[in-house]
């Protein structure tokens, strides 16, 4: 039962913090950020993991 209050108080959280189009606005960008950043990261490890074998 504790860790749906948890998740009730986040959502509350969440929902009071994002209570303007600015605010979702921005943390919509910094989401998308973080997502492509990590995207290119995976992108450039499996490329690396591929020339690694062909060298061998």
């Amino acid at each position: 039962m504790e860790n749906v209050e948890n998740f009730e108080a986040f959502i509350t959280i969440l929902d009071f913090t994002l209570n303007s189009k600015r605010k979702r606005h921005i943390v919509g960008g910094i989401l998308l950020s973080v997502s492509l950043l990590f995207g290119g990261l995976a992108l450039t490890t499996m490329t690396l993991r591929t020339e690694e074998k062909k060298n061998e």
